[in-house]
């Protein structure tokens, strides 16, 4: 927990960072394309990784059936949470895509939509970041073949 509250706030300043740089140059470019196409490219990100999850633990399975061990649970437990990260990254955009186009929500303070564009970002990263984990981890398996 303490891991992913870690990523997730270096995400945070990481997305913060780039919504500011996008005001600053006055392109909102990113947000839209987000607004457009978040959802999309979580869901695509989530079946990639699924995919390659699938792909890691059969080669797992073969390890440990010729070694007789079983010593994998605590990646299988990882890679179980991965999923569930994007299945809360998918809600948690969901969520804040809805709020970007409340006007009743961005009428309350003028600085939440540059606060939620930045979440947005944020989110985006975010799912990157799991990715980026995953396919880390088929290299970590390559001098097992």
């Amino acid at each position: 927990m303490i891991a992913f509250i870690k990523d997730f706030s270096l995400s945070l300043v990481i997305g913060t960072v780039i919504n500011a740089a996008s005001t600053w140059l006055k392109s909102d470019f990113l947000i839209r394309f987000l607004e457009n196409n978040l959802i999309t490219l979580l869901i695509a990100l989530m079946a990639i990784n699924t995919t390659t999850i699938s792909v890691i633990l059969t080669k797992l399975r073969e390890i440990s059936d010729k070694n007789n061990n079983s010593g994998f649970a605590g990646t299988v437990k990882a890679m179980r949470g991965s999923i569930v990260e994007q299945i809360g990254l998918i809600v948690a955009a969901v969520i804040v895509q809805v709020l970007k186009d409340s006007p009743s929500v961005l009428a309350i303070q003028p600085w939440l939509e540059f606060v939620i564009g930045s979440v947005v970002i944020t989110i985006f990263i975010k799912a990157l970041q799991v990715l980026w984990d995953t396919a880390n981890s088929v290299f970590v398996m390559l001098p097992y073949q």
